[in-house]
């Protein structure tokens, strides 16, 4: 086999390393599935400014850091701005124009690819950057026009690089400070598309992706709230959160869990216990720390309440969906019955570029082994309740049957073998409920209801047996009674539901009653 030729040359030219143009294509339009994972993107980076700031000295704390997205319908502009430390103007122009290299990396910023910053451009006509830090005199703005950019990465010119595009695409100038903060950032988004519901626009859309996905604040109303900040609080960014307010709200934006799970306009359940948990790294440091909030478990949470999922977490930013630990499951369906998180501290575990997995390696693997009796966990609460819901559902229908049978046995329209026959079947039905009461799963609150209900019910039936009910046929003659009480005897036996029956003999009975 002929051994490949040997280059002499001591290095390359330049000319010889060529970034061809699609690249930038791969970091704007193609980087993300979901369009409003841009709002992540900037609003990641704006709490890594707001970090630093502190750490600088211009803020006390994240508490002071301010997070503002602006939308205006009219003009179709988009403004997320912060009050971090900004971008010194000495270093604007280099930060705007590099890509995948960022100063973030071998820290624990959350971002740390340079990639981000152009997630919006495939989406919008222009993208605005302004910025300056403490001591600047000037506002610095880099404007990156989306359609020069489009009409570039469609041209057939395999000449053409990043480097030539960024020359013919991007703008920057020089604006007097004005009315602009000290320090800060912006990124404006000018003309963005409509997208399936204007989503880029649409206010109720982006403040449940940024209380789902960005480092909220939890909400007054969720009663375990304060007890899981607290556990966070003890692990740096994980523990941080920061005000996110959209188009001059009073209130931040909250994360979305609340007290109670709505599963439809009639049906709720109660949020019910906190449990914590701590996982550790293969060589024994902290790797995560989660919680998990048990409830009813009625069945799959509907994706719209925003909560359900054991969900993953890294310097308190959401990576994936809720089903991204669907693995630690013994069945898929129990995924969707779930809330809680898991917030990742081991640094070797990363999300990947789009930020909707993780790079896949030992570290990983040994979280979601040490998650899989979490999995469990949650899969006999939701069989045990289950079980409890079957009871429930027994108890309440015999309950009903009962009632129902008293009613035929008061109406007083059957003959004596039926009625004794129906008095039987009421014996079984609470033997029924009294077997329920006795399930040995229900929380004492429930059975004592439970009880007390039987025993209402009990002393209904002891009444009516003590009662001496008068004759409904006195008024025929008597050769015809034993006739009509066969007859409904019959219609009771025969029908599907006694209600009905017994509407249908009340009727017969009052036409009797005037004939």
């Amino acid at each position: 086999m002929a051994e490949a030729a040997h280059i002499d040359d001591e290095g390359f030219d330049d000319a010889e390393i060529f970034v061809g143009k699609d690249v930038l294509e791969l970091l704007s339009s193609s980087m993300y599935v979901n369009p409003l994972s841009i709002f992540r993107e900037y609003i990641q980076n704006a709490t890594d400014a707001v970090d630093d700031a502190v750490a600088a000295g211009l803020l006390a704390s994240s508490n002071d850091g301010l997070i503002e997205i602006n939308l205006d319908h009219i003009d179709r502009r988009v403004v997320i701005r912060d009050n971090g430390t900004g971008l010194a103007n000495q270093t604007f122009a280099r930060r705007m124009l590099s890509f995948g290299a960022s100063d973030k990396r071998g820290t624990d910023a959350r971002g740390f690819r340079g990639v981000g910053r152009l997630s919006a451009l495939g989406y919008v006509q222009q993208l605005v950057f302004r910025s300056r830090a403490k001591g600047d005199t000037k506002v610095l703005e880099a404007t990156w026009d989306g359609r020069v950019v489009k009409r570039m990465l469609a041209s057939n010119d395999r000449d053409s690089d990043l480097r030539s595009i960024v020359r013919e695409a991007v703008t920057l100038k020089r604006l007097e400070p004005d009315d602009y903060p000290a320090h800060f950032f912006e990124v404006e988004l000018i003309k963005p598309r409509r997208i399936a519901n204007d989503r880029l626009l649409n206010e109720i859309e982006i403040e449940s992706f940024v209380s789902q996905v960005c480092p909220c604040p939890f909400s007054p109303e969720f009663s375990f709230g304060e007890e899981i900040a607290d556990l966070l609080s003890q692990h740096g960014r994980a523990g941080k959160a920061y005000r996110i307010h959209i188009n001059g709200s009073e209130e931040p934006v909250y994360r979305p869990y609340r007290d109670h799970v709505e599963y439809s306009d009639t049906k709720r359940a109660s949020l019910r216990s906190l449990k914590t948990f701590k996982i550790e790294s293969i060589d024994g440091e902290p790797a995560a720390v989660g919680w998990l909030i048990h409830h009813d478990y009625q069945g799959a949470i509907p994706a719209a309440q925003g909560v359900r999922g054991l969900r993953a977490r890294v310097g308190n930013i959401q990576v994936g969906h809720d089903r991204l630990f669907l693995e630690i499951f013994p069945e898929d369906r129990f995924c969707s019955w779930t809330i809680g998180e898991v917030h990742v501290l081991d640094g070797r575990v990363v999300p990947n570029g789009r930020r909707d997995e993780f790079e896949s390696n030992a570290h990983l693997d040994n979280i979601i082994a040490h998650l899989r009796p979490v999995g469990a966990e949650v899969a006999r609460e939701c069989r045990v309740s289950s079980q409890k819901r079957n009871r429930l559902k027994t108890f309440e229908l015999a309950a009903d049957k009962v009632y129902e049978k008293l009613d035929v046995l008061k109406q007083g329209a059957i003959s004596d073998r039926f009625a004794k026959s129906i008095r039987a079947e009421i014996g079984t039905l609470l033997s029924e409920m009294r077997k329920a009461v006795e399930f040995d799963l229900f929380e004492d609150v429930d059975r004592r209801a439970m009880r007390s209900r039987l025993t209402t019910i009990e002393k209904a039936v002891d009444a009516h047996a003590r009662k001496a009910e008068g004759d409904i046929f006195e008024h025929l003659p008597e050769r015809k009674r034993a006739t009509y009480k066969e007859v409904f005897d019959l219609i009771y036996d025969c029908s599907v539901n006694q209600v009905t029956a017994k509407s249908l003999i009340d009727r017969m009975l009052d036409r009797l009653s005037r004939s």
